[in-house]
């Protein structure tokens, strides 16, 4: 169905009606007007609106010209389907009537009661029906049938529409009400499959997956992905039997009520059999159906055989063979199979041993190297380097521009290549020669058609100022600027041509920008739908346009996205009634979908290590080789009383942590964009310290405020309880650091993050630091201040190759006694393992118990980790050399960078692990897995009884740790 736009619609009602009353209103020619009116009185558009609008006022002579005008200008404005004008002689002129019939535009369609599949999204798209256009009764019974269309693809054949409208008179805005009751869900029965043998019918068919675990459990319910992705699949299969140019249709889904059974049937045109094969080289089966897409598309025409052509060259050329020719041959056979044979003439190997850039001046050599795709060998990744004739033209297109855009409108890019560099038979060389040419630029700007005080904020900022280099990129670059501005502060008619013309001094030009303002349009008000259990002041505090403000395009975005990140919504829409209206104030509406009130979520993990935690043995007091299975469960309530806060409890278990966190988040506190309040709650048992298992039961509150894009500072409270358990050393020989302990915390942390990528940085810095002081004033146990830094920061050293540094330095000051003594064993750092120190097992550095050979922890902390990051194979797989130093010590005071342990009962002294890490990098971040070698760990002494008698035993940190994880270092 075709649906005329608001305009030609009220241009086809004015002609229609306005001819007759005009014809009529040449009786009344010349008459004074001493009246003019409107029926109903309360009309779309505001009184002082209506009046600008008008043409003719009172007193006016009536002029069926003019007349005429006025009954256009109303129809332009898109709020009047009908538009009638009646006109009554008075004793002292003639009193016009303007009788008016409104048009009415769409708003909230609800299509509420049907189960996912289809999701209320996807029912309300299906209607074909969008926020704010106009609407038509023919549009409702279209949108029914579309609806029901939709609801048959998914199953529900029985469904039953019951379509309303709901008028909202003062704003004209027609709300849809899809009442559906959906009925039973079909399921799928045995498909009838045409052009293929019932044993070959039955076969496809299976493949289809429309049966759960091959009919056993029955078939599978109707959804229309379901429907889509088993044709897809009976295709895929035929194209496995060389099949290529095989059709697979689905004619009709037949339903049976009796049965409510679904029946798809199926026409099945094989087409003749395509084998396609490369000669002149080895290419596996595989390779070749990923580089010749004739497999993807399913068809075998020339434009597709060309590209894998192009594509089978380029992989050639990637290997080394940089003048690779690949041709293809077609041929029909008699018994109806098509054979694609694809000829390769490989040539001789290539190396590019180097690639040189010169004649650049303007820009310096980094600058230019960083657009270019051309890459010389390389030990490691590119073992033949990158090239071939098709990189070196776009290379040399890409410096092209890069000049041109800087005024250097006569730039030359050439090229030459030997391939004897160095003496050295096919080995390459490539030199790109830059002939800059002179530089053009802007010898004066006019800039017209602006009010001044869009001149004033525009033309410092347009890159084609008096003085500037002068290009057409800049050009458009300011095009772009201008009518943003305009945009963004509601003219969505303004327009920007220019002229160039040459100035007076050779290389100089002189640029005329012709602004086109338009009418600017205002926000007549807000109309918003769809929320159901949100808090509407919730909403009309993140929509950032008010009543009678401009009609911004950039504040409609930017509402939109502070919407969504509430969390709370699937869907926010946003549309301005009547777009094609040119009336100069326009109703704003956003329509909701709220989300899902509960989520669940749950994960499997494991750690393979030699695990530090875990069940204290006493005869391997530095951890042993382990694997340690997790499994963690979470729920969330989200939009909790309307107002976009969230709660959520999540737990984790594994045999060396079980931990239950309950949060409540209040993201966007107060209306706050840049502040989050959290509130928590923490139950935890864990054994990652060999030494003792930790009992903490925790609350805290923290406000988190995001000062600009890269800082956040935080602020919390924390207070919590420890107690100890199956301690590994007599508790009477460390009396206070194994007694139960309330601690509360005040705490700031800042950080600064500078990183391109925080899941797997290649340049940038991150900084943080965490204060925290414990004190008898928040009913704390014990006293003490608390340092934790961390400084980091990633490098290019060349293309593809990173090298990351990260520092940390920690460190605890007892408060009550001047001391150490009395900070409790869980207060205490531990460090070690995949994610601080590689050379130790988890938790295992620092300072020792003497008598058991246990970790009890330490004052301070100093690490520092070295990386250098560098391809392998491909994009997705890497290596890292690593260097870990440093340990926990006793105390600040204890910090040394000695090398050497003087004995065993020697913990303060700097521990060195060097080592070699693979990265495989996967959508949730790199898999990495680690092999350290700490030459210098630590020895220690502890006692074992043997045969009832103790026995003095010395022990080291094994020099060899490997571990698996998820995720960078650091």
């Amino acid at each position: 169905m075709t649906r005329a736009s608001p305009r030609l619609a009220a241009a086809l009602v004015w002609l229609l009606l306005g001819g007759a009353v005009l014809s009529a209103a040449d009786d009344y020619r010349n008459l004074p007007i001493v009246q003019i009116a409107f029926k109903p009185a309360e009309q779309p558009l505001p009184p002082n609106e209506l009046a600008a609008l008008l043409p003719l006022k009172v007193g006016d002579k009536l002029d069926p010209e003019v007349l005429r005008q006025a009954i256009e200008h109303l129809h332009s404005t898109g709020r009047y389907r009908e538009i009638a004008v009646e006109a009554q002689r008075t004793p002292d002129g003639v009193a016009l009537e303007f009788v008016t019939t409104g048009t009415w535009f769409i708003g909230r369609i609800s299509t509420e009661g049907v189960p996912e599949p289809p999701n209320r999204g996807q029912l309300a798209s299906a209607t074909k029906l969008h926020l704010g256009e106009e609407f038509n009764a023919d549009d409702l019974r279209e949108a029914t049938r579309n609806l029901k269309a939709k609801l048959e693809a998914n199953g529900f054949f029985e469904a039953r529409i019951d379509p309303g409208v709901k008028y909202n008179e003062p704003r004209q805005q027609a709300d849809l009400e899809f009442r559906i009751d959906h009925g039973p869900r079909a399921k799928f029965t045995q498909p009838v499959v045409e052009g293929v043998t019932p044993a070959e019918a039955l076969r496809l068919s299976g493949q289809a997956s429309w049966k759960y675990f091959g009919g056993f459990l029955g078939w599978k319910p109707v959804t229309e992905g379901r429907v889509q992705r088993g044709v897809e699949r009976i295709r895929r299969s035929l194209a496995k039997q060389d099949y290529l140019l095989s059709r697979v249709s689905l004619k009709s889904l037949d339903y049976s009520s009796d049965s409510r059974r679904a029946t798809p049937q199926l026409t099945i045109d094989r087409g003749p059999k395509v084998e396609i094969r490369a000669t002149g080289a080895k290419l596996s089966g595989a390779r070749l159906r990923q580089l010749v897409p004739v497999f993807q598309e399913q068809s075998v025409d020339r434009d597709l055989l060309v590209e894998g052509k192009r594509n089978l060259q380029s992989y050639f050329q990637a290997q080394g063979y940089f003048q690779a020719k690949v041709d293809f041959d077609t041929e029909s056979l008699p018994n109806g199979r098509r054979n694609v044979t694809f000829t390769v003439d490989r040539g001789a190997r290539y190396r590019l041993a180097r690639l040189t850039v010169n004649g650049n001046r303007y820009f310096g050599a980094d600058t230019v190297r960083e657009r270019l795709s051309l890459q010389p060998a390389t030990r490691i990744r590119y073992r033949y380097g990158k090239f071939n004739a098709a990189l070196l033209e776009a290379d040399k297109d890409s410096i092209r521009e890069l000049y041109q855009s800087n005024g250097f409108r006569d730039v030359r890019v050439e090229s030459t290549t030997a391939d004897t560099f160095g003496g050295k038979a096919n080995s390459l060389a490539v030199t790109i020669a830059v002939e800059e040419g002179p530089q053009w630029f802007v010898a004066a700007q006019e800039f017209t058609g602006a009010a001044l005080e869009h001149r004033t904020f525009l033309e410092p900022r347009l890159s084609s100022g008096g003085g500037q280099p002068f290009s057409e990129a800049n050009l458009a670059q300011d095009r772009d600027t201008v009518l943003n501005y305009y945009y963004n502060r509601g003219y969505p008619n303004a327009k920007l041509d220019w002229v160039v013309t040459p100035a007076a001094m050779p290389n100089q030009v002189n640029v005329k920008f012709e602004v086109t303002e338009g009418a600017q349009q205002f926000v007549r008000g807000l109309m918003v739908g769809g929320l159901v259990a949100t808090d509407p002041e919730l909403v009309n505090r993140r929509i950032k346009l008010a009543e009678n403000a401009p009609l911004s395009q950039a504040y409609m975005v930017e509402s939109q996205r502070r919407l969504y990140d509430l969390g709370i919504f699937a869907r926010v829409d946003i549309a301005v009634q009547n777009p094609d209206g040119e009336e100069a104030s326009k109703y704003l509406l956003y329509e909701f979908e709220e989300g899902r009130k509960y989520s669940l979520n749950f994960g499997l993990g494991a750690e393979i290590a030699r695990i530090g935690g875990g069940t204290p043995n006493f005869d391997a007091p530095a951890g042993q080789p382990g694997f340690s299975p997790r499994v963690s469960l979470g729920l969330t309530r989200n939009n909790i009383f309307g107002t976009g806060h969230l709660v959520s409890a999540q737990m984790r278990l594994s045999n060396i942590q079980k931990r239950i966190l309950s949060t409540y988040q209040a993201p966007q506190f107060k209306g706050r964009d840049d502040v989050t309040l959290t509130i928590s709650a923490l139950y935890d048992i864990s054994r990652d310290v060999r030494t003792f298992e930790g009992r903490r039961l925790e609350g805290a509150v923290q406000f988190s405020k995001r000062l600009s894009r890269a800082n956040t500072l935080q602020t919390r409270f924390t207070y919590r309880r420890n107690t100890i358990h199956n301690l590994a050393i007599a508790a009477n020989d460390i009396p206070i650091y194994s007694q139960p302990v309330r601690v509360g915390v005040l705490s700031t942390t800042l950080i600064q993050d500078h990183r391109d990528d925080p899941i797997d940085s290649h340049r940038g810095y991150y900084n943080s630091a965490d204060f925290g002081y414990a004190s008898k004033a928040f009913a704390s146990q014990s006293d003490y201040f608390r340092l934790l830094a961390r400084n980091s920061t990633y490098h290019r050293v060349a293309r593809d190759i990173v090298f990351a540094r990260s520092t940390t330095l920690g460190a605890l000051t007892n408060l009550r006694s001047g001391g150490t003594a009395a900070i409790p064993l869980p207060e205490r750092y531990f460090s070690g393992g995949a994610s601080t120190h590689r050379g130790f097992p988890d938790n295992q550095a620092g300072p020792r118990d003497l008598t058991t050979g246990f970790p009890i922890g330490g004052s301070a902390l100093l690490v520092n980790n070295l990386e250098l990051r560098v391809p392998v194979y491909g994009e997705n797989l890497g290596a890292v050399l690593f260097h870990d130093a440093g340990n926990v010590y006793s105390g600040t005071a204890a910090i040394s960078f000695r090398i050497r342990q003087r004995n065993p009962a020697d913990f303060n002294y700097m521990v060195h692990a060097v080592g070699l890490g693979f990265r495989y990098k996967t959508p949730v971040g790199p898999v990495r897995v680690d092999f350290a070698f700490p030459a210098n760990s630590p020895r220690f002494s502890f006692e074992r009884t043997t045969g009832g008698l103790p026995t003095q035993v010395t022990q080291r940190i094994d020099r060899f740790q490997f571990h698996f994880s998820l995720g960078q270092t650091f």
